[in-house]
């Protein structure tokens, strides 16, 4: 082992394991020192910081928390230089495959290459070096084996092939009687027809790499394509029927020719870069090369030179060139940026000049692989939608007045990662549900490497390393901590502390205003046993001593410093000390008084109540000595100096009347009444009258009540036209009213009774007469 002398953390010491030919690839070795940043490590011998987990991967450690001092980490710099490597190569021949022609002709040889080498990109990024080496160099194989095949058929039939499509796109032969949908890499032959539907585009790929990027709702006959292997030249001939293409003739032909034929206008394209349009307003033509666009029409014709282009109205000759519009700049993301989570938002600077916007986004640098084309854009800005992981390039051209596309803006790239992790998030400092007594608090932990940190809103140091502080000014009591890590994701850990900070000050005990007192401090009880409540100091500690110091009893405060406590008591009447040890420790005292009172109050009547009335209400009046308040029939009731004066509304039949009055101590006394309210008068039933020998006639009346009758009712009696009055007599075992009354001799047998009077205990009257 040979000792390294790169940089690394106090302590740590690295050592360089060479291989010979043939063997595993050489490594790197470090003794593991408190301190070593892994991800500085990465960088400085891998090249890459986000390649640490391959360090601990290399070194045998399923993840950081087996890391111990002393540990010796392997960095694999050997795999990782010929992982590189190999997929350097792989690239560079996919990239010579492809322009002498495997697109067209050895598709699914350089498709595998391909797929090959972003399978290895993959193991790459995984750390997989040994699988990634291997499927690098399958990859060139695969490459060179379509290089092969490519160039052994350069001198075939000129075809096309649709190398890209998004969304629908349709073809149509010759000898087809109808339109149909063309899939990915479908062969194009001569006189083919192609269009584009709604948000769909079409790439059509010739045997020299040339292209045509048909845009959406647009239709195009490929009317002739020839090659010439000896020249190594391709011509086409390309009819626009409606829509928009543009067009990038590259590859390894010594000249680029393409025709470009649109109504009433004929085209000679040598250029390598060019637009056209056609709709029903005429035809657009725009030229990014420094070789000519010639356009002929009405007998006229326009040659366009580098960023020009022209207008040609339907049945018009070609107005005057327009000098297009410069690039864009773009602003964000910056070119190389990383952004997460599928959706990305792209600016460019505004061109007072733009009528608008069009940008395009792919998969690969040259756009053949398109994911999206917007035209027509508004604003200076643009919303992807979901996109998955991978790199993208994008790129925008800004619309004149014409709808003329200026100059494409330089091409950038960003690198979409999925990252829906959130951090560890980690606190060291202050402990949970702690008390402090200083109101100056740190708080300190740990969190991902690169992640921001935010205490209650206020960001935090956050260290290389991930450890972050601050320091919080704390207030009484309860304190919540809202702690949050973010990394470059947005991806969001939350954690939550709480502790309290209590400074060493007296405490202070308030008793509920409910308990019965004789003061602030001296409180009643009905028996030798008091019950007492109130606040102080949250999570205290409450102990009742007595004279003699002795701790009668004990409890502790809730947390919003409630507390209930109950003593027994050794006499009726004694003095405690009550001492309140805060959960900092500190120290107070207080005091109260308690002693006992067991006379309950009376309750006295300025007049007794009756048992029996016709009147509806009811005065009641009369003191409570001795009491503290009062209840008539559950409600209360107030007292003025002890006295009371309600009135109470009776309703028919008996009604129950209960007073209670409680003194401060909690005693009760109550007196309960019974009043009947009778307002009917009583029911006459029947009477008879009979004449005696004597000449006196006796009479009887019936008569009914449900409270009782009174003992007399006065009648009359007719006899012979004269009335005659008296006194019936009620009596108790007949149940009726009897009496005489005395008349003229011989008149007796002709008396009748006329009137009686009925009455009853509650003095209900009714009057009745007879006839």
């Amino acid at each position: 082992m040979t000792p390294w002398a790169g940089p690394l953390a106090s302590g740590a010491a690295l050592w360089l394991g060479l291989s010979a030919p043939g063997v595993a690839a050489p490594t790197l070795s470090i003794s593991y020192a408190p301190g070593l940043d892994l991800r500085a490590i990465a960088e400085t011998y891998l090249g890459d910081a986000d390649l640490w987990p391959s360090i601990l991967k290399s070194t045998g450690l399923a993840g950081l928390a087996e890391l111990r001092p002393g540990l010796a980490l392997t960095i694999p710099v050997g795999a990782v230089e010929e992982t590189r490597s190999a997929l350097t190569r792989s690239l560079e021949r996919i990239q010579e495959a492809n322009a002498i022609g495997a697109q067209v002709f050895a598709f699914e040889d350089i498709s595998r290459a391909i797929a090959l080498h972003d399978q290895a990109l993959d193991l790459q990024k995984a750390g997989e070096w040994s699988q990634a080496l291997a499927l690098a160099s399958e990859s060139g194989t695969a490459a060179q084996a379509a290089f092969a095949i490519a160039e052994q058929n350069r001198d075939q039939a000129a075809e096309a092939r649709l190398s890209d499509r998004q969304g629908w796109v349709e073809g149509q032969r010759p000898e087809d009687l109808g339109w149909g949908e063309r899939p990915l890499n479908a062969i194009l032959v001569e006189e083919e027809k192609v269009r584009t539907l709604s948000r769909s585009t079409a790439q059509i790929t010739f045997r020299d790499a040339g292209r045509l990027r048909l845009n959406a709702n647009s239709h195009a006959v490929i009317e002739r394509m020839r090659v010439d292997p000896l020249k190594k030249r391709e011509d086409a001939k390309v009819s626009l029927v409606e829509g928009d293409f543009y067009a990038l003739l590259g590859g390894n032909s010594s000249r680029k020719n393409l025709k470009v034929d649109v109504p009433d206008v004929e085209a000679k394209i040598d250029s390598g870069d060019f637009w056209v349009r056609q709709d029903v307003s005429g035809a657009k033509f725009t030229n990014y090369d420094d070789q000519k666009v010639q356009i002929a029409a009405r007998g006229d014709t326009v040659a366009l030179g580098r960023n020009e282009g022209v207008v040609i109205r339907s049945g018009e000759q070609p107005r005057a060139k327009i000098d297009l519009l410069g690039a864009p700049v773009l602003v964000a993301p910056p070119d190389d940026g990383v952004v997460f989570n599928s959706e990305v938002q792209l600016a460019w600077q505004t061109d007072p000049a733009a009528s608008g916007y069009w940008i395009e986004i792919a998969l690969d640098p040259g756009f053949n692989t398109m994911v999206r084309s917007a035209s027509g854009l508004a604003d200076a800005g643009y919303t992807t939608g979901d996109l998955q992981a991978g790199l993208y390039y994008w790129r925008v051209s800004a619309l004149d007045r014409f709808g003329l596309p200026g100059q494409r803006s330089q091409t950038r790239r960003f690198d979409m990662r999925i990252d829906t992790a959130p951090p560890f998030l980690r606190i060291e400092a202050p402990a949970s549900e702690s008390i402090l007594r200083e109101p100056s608090v740190e708080v300190r932990g740990e969190s991902e490497a690169g992640a921001e940190v935010s205490v209650n809103g206020v960001p935090a140091a956050v260290a290389a390393d991930g450890s972050y502080s601050v320091t919080v000014t704390a207030r009484e009591g309860l304190n919540r901590l809202d702690i949050v890590a973010r990394d470059a994701a947005g991806n969001e850990t939350a954690a939550i502390r709480e502790f309290v900070h209590m400074p060493d000050a007296a405490a202070t005990v308030v008793f509920d205003e409910r308990l019965a007192r004789l003061s602030a401090r001296h409180f009643l009880a009905p028996a030798r046993e008091i019950t007492l409540s109130g606040t102080t100091t949250a999570d205290a500690r409450l102990d009742v001593v007595d004279a003699a110091g002795a701790v009668r009893a004990s409890t502790t405060s809730a947390h919003d410093g409630r507390f209930g406590i109950t003593v027994a008591l050794a006499a009726d009447s004694e003095r405690f000390g009550l001492v309140i040890v805060a959960p900092s420790g500190f120290e107070s005292r207080d005091g109260f008084e308690a002693s006992v009172d067991r006379e309950p109050p009376t309750i006295r009547l300025d007049a007794p109540l009756p048992r029996l009335t016709s009147v509806e209400w009811l005065a009641l009046r009369g003191r409570i000595q001795g009491g503290g308040t009062a209840t008539l029939n559950g409600r209360p009731i107030p007292l003025a100096e002890g006295t009371f004066d309600e009135v109470i509304t009776l309703v028919a039949g008996a009604n129950a009347i209960e007073m209670t009055a409680t003194d401060a101590a909690g005693n009760v006394a109550v007196e309960r009444w019974s009043v009947t309210l009778d307002q009917e008068p009583p029911s006459y039933v029947r009477h008879s009258v009979e004449a005696r020998p004597d000449g006196r006639v006796e009479v009887e009346v019936v008569a009914e009540d449900g409270t009782g009758l009174a003992k007399a009712a006065p009648f009359t009696v007719l006899a012979n036209g004269e009335a005659h009055q008296g006194f019936l007599r009620y009596n108790k075992l007949s149940r009726s009213y009897k009496g005489t009354v005395a008349v003229a001799a011989g008149q007796a047998g002709r008396a009748t009774l006329a009137e009686v009077e009925l009455e009853d205990d509650a003095g209900n009257r009714a009057r009745v007469r007879i006839r």
